[in-house]
């Protein structure tokens, strides 16, 4: 069966690349952001936090029994204790380190963010080498496996870093991530992968997790995740788009990165959408080496609204939760984002 995987993962990508000469699809017309300063004044969370933010990009888990070797970037308030966990999945084929105008962001404001590699990581060919080696349920399975070992081992984590020693809560932990990781988060608060070979979903609901920031989630993809991967998602989740978030090759409607919203269980549910927003925000996440202009006031919206939901869930912050839920960033931004609660 794991051969027969691997050949439609093949087929898959095969007609992937016989197709990279079609049009990409027409962008709808988008407004840009026109607010006033005293309205954009009323939004939380707008402007960068208080913390000095401390990075480190070369720690190695070293391989165990149960577990691969692990690549980690770790970033962390240089001020103060027990700051609220982030573990981030990065996009397929992207890396651990192409993200860092969305976790600098947070961690500026009082988060401890750890962000491994995964096996489909870094470059289009390592991807694909290991979607043939391992299929594409062994590539989400083994995503999910990360961050398992990562929370169950975190005092590990502590020990390879003295300097990480109490920064981070692990009573208060999220999992965020972007595209192909954002569905590695929705998993661990009940989204379903559908293996192939035994026809069943397959759950890996964590109650240790309390929060998900989902950033531009994929819709049906593959033959894995399908219409029904969120029907059981009910951990607090804060799902991203924008009108914009787009390809040629799987989401022709930027509507389709939705489902996770409309889809899963109307608990504390969130989705932002702004106008003119993309897949990589132009070329400020995922992929920098774009072409494309930084779309900046988009990532603004996204970091103001995504460390207000953090500060909600994590925080326990009830202004947060309300500026989230009653509607008002649309108002306050002449139409550029809104946020939709259910």
């Amino acid at each position: 069966m794991k051969n027969k995987t691997m050949h439609k993962t093949l087929l898959a990508l095969l007609l992937t690349t016989a197709i990279t000469g079609c049009s990409d699809p027409e962008l709808p017309l988008a407004k840009p952001l026109n607010a006033e300063a005293s309205q954009m004044a009323q939004i939380p969370f707008l402007q960068q936090g208080e913390f000095a933010v401390v990075t480190h990009r070369d720690l190695v888990v070293p391989e165990s029994q149960n577990q691969r070797e692990l690549e980690l970037s770790v970033f962390y308030p240089k001020q103060g204790q027990n700051h609220p966990l982030i573990f981030f999945s990065h996009g397929n084929w992207s890396s651990k380190d192409k993200y860092d105008n969305v976790i600098n962001y947070w961690v500026s404001h009082g988060y401890v963010v750890i962000a491994p590699n995964h096996l489909d990581c870094c470059s289009q060919v390592t991807g694909i080498v290991n979607s043939l080696r391992y299929g594409n349920f062994g590539l989400i399975e083994n995503r999910v496996k990360d961050f398992s070992y990562l929370i169950d081992h975190y005092s590990e984590l502590e020990q390879l870093l003295p300097a990480l020693k109490g920064k981070g809560d692990i009573n208060h932990i999220a999992l965020a991530g972007h595209s192909f990781g954002a569905f590695t988060a929705q998993q661990f608060g009940g989204a379903g992968t559908l293996n192939t070979d035994d026809k069943s979903y397959h759950f890996y609901s964590d109650p240790r997790v309390k929060a998900i920031v989902a950033l531009s989630p994929p819709g049906p993809m593959f033959d894995e995740i399908t219409a029904q991967s969120w029907q059981k998602l009910s951990t607090p989740t804060f799902n991203t788009t924008g009108t914009w978030d787009l390809d040629k090759y799987f989401f022709t409607d930027w509507q389709m990165h939705k489902m996770a919203f409309d889809s899963a269980q109307p608990s504390n549910n969130y989705v932002l959408v702004t106008q003119g927003a993309d897949h990589y925000l132009g070329n400020l996440i995922c992929r920098p080496e774009r072409e494309a202009a930084p779309q900046k006031d988009a990532l603004m919206m996204l970091n103001a609204t995504s460390t207000a939901f953090l500060a909600a869930y994590l925080k326990q912050d009830e202004q947060a939760k309300t500026f989230l839920q009653n509607g008002r960033l649309k108002d306050l931004t002449a139409g550029f984002s809104t946020v939709e609660y259910r």
